[in-house]
């Protein structure tokens, strides 16, 4: 994984000979070419397992991408649902991640660019990894303003700007990847981005322009998802089934949580549980990355799950996308055509005719005719 830094990971892998380190921070081997057979690195195998990972994970965002496309064809009003927006603006995010994930782990490619390549490939990958963050980041504060605290006409007011505010400010906060550090290198044998500085002048700088925001962005979504989880769990308990899912009930676009009837308040809790999901992503994905940046000499293990957990972004958004709130409709209807196919199937095949079945079993008084000795059901002609 590209951006957990070699500041925090040479410690471990110089015990291995696998990066040497001066005084001044730098690296004396960054760019040693690749052993035979040994083209992923340290990583190995699970080069090979984040490879497939990150195929899954392009497949899923895209089928996320496509399906929102679709959506807006039918029924534009949908786009105007905060949490459907901003669950395919991840899945962008997800795609252009896990596409550059790709290249990170050929070797031979990444060896073969040039510094300003380089920069230029550390700044998408941390913009993109940043966005994914304070776009979640949004969907918490949505929660926010309309679960926590009923303030849905200050959600309204801003929820048209997560996706463009939420792009803007990571990439903004990130670009000075293009011009800090004294250069900036390939490790081919950690598949990393070496930032050549001094020690303490790196980790402050990358804290600075990234892992600050997403610990931030962690923080904030963990303490959302238990307050959230935690009020549900207090105000709605158990209720009467929903007898119906109108169209346009979406908890993030209510303006207040008092209006709803009782009939409705399992499926509202239901809604916000799912919901809720979004901020927990983040949590899951990009926790072991800040971890792997506070410790001075992370762990082997701490390197793979950092590499692995972030290729799983676009599979896990996903399964919360398919259980989004604004999709419940479309849900039904599918299910609905497939109880309806297989109630036919049912009627064409699994009833037989009176006549048909009398005569594939016989009773006592009446033998089958395909067991009917009588001549006139059966002629036999030996000359055949």
């Amino acid at each position: 994984m590209s951006e957990l830094l070699m500041y925090a990971l040479s410690n471990a892998y110089s015990e291995h000979g696998l990066i040497t380190r001066d005084g001044n921070g730098t690296s004396t081997n960054s760019t040693s070419s690749i052993k035979p057979g040994n083209l992923h690195g340290a990583l190995g195998n699970w080069a090979v397992v984040c490879y497939g990972i990150n195929i899954s994970s392009i497949v899923c965002s895209g089928l996320v991408i496509l399906s929102t496309i679709l959506i807006a064809f039918h029924n534009r009003h949908l786009l105007t649902r905060p949490s459907l927006r901003i669950s395919t603006s991840i899945a962008v995010c997800d795609l252009a991640y896990s596409i550059c994930q790709m290249f990170i782990f050929n070797n031979a490619y990444m060896s073969k660019l040039s510094e300003i390549h380089l920069r230029a490939f550390l700044w998408i990958m941390s913009g993109f990894s940043l966005s994914f963050v304070l776009l979640s980041t949004c969907m918490g504060i949505q929660l926010l303003l309309t679960v926590l605290t009923h303030k849905g006409h200050w959600a309204n007011v801003i929820q048209p700007w997560y996706e463009v505010g939420s792009f803007f400010c990571a990439f903004l906060i990130t670009h000075p990847y293009m011009y800090l550090f004294k250069s900036v290198q390939w490790i081919p044998s950690a598949q990393l981005f070496y930032l050549n500085d001094k020690l303490s002048v790196s980790r402050r700088n990358v804290w600075v322009i990234q892992w600050m925001w997403v610990f931030t962005g962690i923080i904030f979504l963990f303490g959302i998802a238990v307050f959230t989880y935690l009020k549900m769990s207090q105000v709605w308990r158990a209720t009467s089934t929903s007898q119906g899912t109108p169209e346009k009930l979406d908890l993030l676009d209510s303006n207040t949580m008092n209006a709803m009837t009782d009939e409705r308040k399992r499926y509202i809790r239901s809604v916000t549980f799912r919901v809720t999901c979004y901020p927990v992503i983040p949590i899951v994905t990009q926790l072991m990355l800040v971890v792997g940046n506070l410790m001075e000499s992370p762990p082997y293990w701490l390197y793979v799950v950092s590499n692995v957990m972030p290729s799983t972004q676009g599979i896990l958004n996903f399964l919360v996308y398919m259980m989004n709130p604004a999709l419940d409709i479309y849900r039904k209807k599918f299910i609905k055509r497939l109880l309806g196919i297989k109630q036919k199937t049912r009627e064409k095949f699994g009833r037989l005719e009176d006549s048909d079945s009398e005569e594939l079993f016989p009773t006592i008084t009446q033998p089958s005719s395909l067991y009917s000795t009588t001549p006139k059901d059966h002629h036999f002609n030996f000359n055949a």
